[in-house]
């Protein structure tokens, strides 16, 4: 059972090729700050297995408000 979220961050012109950093993190309150220091960039998630609605529904508002997230 996944527990963890994990962050791909990339340059937004280059695809998934860009790789900048992966990093995992165990509160979808640093995903959620990672995501908005860096909203120029493109970012995919990884949810856990049962991620909280909560958290389900901030990553609904940063898609919203703009931010460039693709989920896996």
């Amino acid at each position: 059972m996944r527990k963890q979220w994990t962050l791909e961050m990339h340059y937004p012109n280059d695809g998934e090729g860009s790789l900048i950093s992966s990093d995992g993190f165990d509160d979808f309150a640093e995903v959620e700050l990672k995501i908005k220091q860096n909203r120029e960039m493109v970012f995919v998630i990884t949810m856990p297995t049962a991620p909280l609605a909560g958290d389900l529904l901030a990553l609904d508002n940063l898609e919203k408000s703009g931010s460039k997230i693709k989920r896996r």
